[in-house]
């Protein structure tokens, strides 16, 4: 065995170079580099194809064995790499142990080695950040200021939403003296980096640590004092931001999907204002527990609709109010109970403990298909602006336990179409007839066993002598 094939042993030859290819057919992260002095410029001479593969060292933090690990390594065509060859003296085996950057003067030229051989890298300006030529390699958003000029920031800072608007409190003065009602509140979403433009105390050079892809997703870890802050974003826009006070801001352009195995448990301290501008729906299949320390409101806009007992088993609705329970009803009520096509008639119970006053401004029609009776245990009362009615199909009775009067202010008609008695058992019973046109007709016998007429005058004619006569108190016999 020959010792001089160990790496060190036959001398330690360094290289720097440019990748020119990364797609590695054994996807090891190999990278194919043209080395200065050791490699011409000239595609001619040496295409890009037949450079050697390099591999690239990785950290002491990444296994990279069996898939794990950071895999591939992250060197683009056009990237200036430092390393050393394993094969000191053959020089075919290069191993990469960093990138340079630098100041690019210029964009790639593809007729010549030495650059991206697509062209693309240097550019004279990066879509989604417009990084442009003649500036450091570094990362905008890792130089202080020149973060507003990346198009990230700038897109974050054009597309904040604002004036979102919150829920208020409904105005139901009409049943309520501690009515809250609210003008609409708003919020907007938090202003990049928590600072409102160019100067605050957050992404300083050299404290804040980028990491951006070729496509323009951007990891920060900013360690600048009284500014650290920790960004993900994506490069649809989609990101998550804690600045330096604590306080995080998750946006999502798109869709967003959270599911969990297990329990989910959130504390919120403080406020939840939670606007959504389309449907929102929830389904729990098992109970659904509220506790309300305060006033619970809602201000439905359109319609509401509850359905209770949706299930096969059914359900009820049972409530208990310890105050008072108020509400205004602008249009029609309509309801039924025990009517539904999945079983018989039900009984409706209510219980009242004090008054109960109702005003109603139209008709009032109750119909029952079975008895109806009013029980009161003190007064009722009947009064009516204009007509009462009363009809019966079959026998109609009317009793008192004391005194009954009937009373008309221009005529009273009893009428029976059949035969009709009328009775007095008192002693002193009375018909009064006080009227000077009323009448007692009958076509039959009256009996009685004493009619007493007072105030009564029979008006007499004159003698057989022709001589008149006094009227009298008593008929003449």
């Amino acid at each position: 065995m020959n010792e001089n094939y160990f790496m060190g042993l036959d001398g330690f030859v360094w290289f720097t170079g440019v990748v020119e290819n990364r797609n590695d057919p054994a996807k090891l992260g190999r990278v194919q580099v043209r080395c200065l002095g050791y490699h011409t410029q000239d595609l001619n001479d040496i295409p890009s194809k037949d450079l050697p593969w390099a591999h690239v060292m990785h950290p002491v933090t990444d296994p990279a064995l069996q898939g794990m690990g950071n895999s591939p390594s992250f060197l683009l065509e056009g990237t200036w790499v430092v390393g050393f060859f394993r094969d000191a003296n053959e020089k075919q085996q290069p191993l990469i142990i960093g990138s340079l950057p630098g100041i690019p003067g210029s964009t790639a030229d593809m007729t010549e080695g030495f650059n991206d051989p697509q062209g693309q890298y240097p550019s004279a300006d990066i879509d989604h950040s417009g990084h442009g030529l003649n500036e450091s390699d570094v990362s905008r958003l890792a130089r202080g200021q020149d973060a507003e000029t990346h198009e990230l920031l700038i897109n974050r800072r054009g597309t904040q939403w604002k004036e979102i608007p919150t829920a208020t409190r409904p105005d139901v003065s009409t049943v309520s003296t501690n009515s809250k009602a609210e003008t609409a509140g708003t919020f907007d979403e938090p202003n990049p980096r928590n600072v409102e433009k160019t100067g605050g105390s957050t992404g300083a050079y050299p404290f804040n640590h980028v990491y951006e892809s070729e496509s323009g997703h951007v990891f920060e870890i900013d360690d600048t004092t009284g500014g650290e802050r920790l960004l993900r974003q994506h490069t649809s826009g989609t990101f998550e931001e804690i600045v330096d006070t604590g306080t995080k801001t998750v946006k999502v352009v798109g869709d967003n999907y959270e599911l969990i195995a297990g329990a989910s448990n959130i504390y919120v301290k403080g406020n939840i204002n939670l606007t959504c501008d389309g449907t929102k729906r929830e389904k729990i299949t098992g109970d659904y527990i509220l506790e309300v320390g305060g006033d619970f409101t809602r201000k439905i806009h359109k319609s509401e609709q509850v359905k209770i007992g949706a299930g096969e088993a059914g359900g009820n609705l049972e409530e208990e109010i310890i105050g008072n329970h108020g509400f205004n009803i602008s249009n029609s009520v309509s309801g039924a109970i025990g009517s539904t096509e999945k079983g018989t008639a039900k009984d409706c119970d209510i219980t009242i403990g004090g008054k109960e006053t109702r005003t109603i401004g139209g008709t009032l029609d109750i119909t029952t298909a079975d008895s109806y009776t009013l029980v009161s245990s003190k007064d009722i009362g009947f009064i009516a602006s204009n007509n009462i009615s009363m009809f019966s199909v079959a026998s109609t009775s009317i009793s008192s336990g004391t005194t009954m009067t009937v009373k008309a202010a221009t005529n009273l008609d009893i009428k029976s179409e059949a035969v009709g008695t009328m009775t007095f058992e008192g002693a002193s019973s009375v018909i009064n007839l006080s009227g000077s046109g009323s009448t007692i007709t009958t076509t039959q016998e009256v009996t009685a066993n004493t009619i007493e007429l007072t105030t009564h005058v029979h008006s007499q004619g004159a003698d057989s002598r022709g001589d008149s006569q006094t009227n009298t108190n008593a008929p003449v016999a």
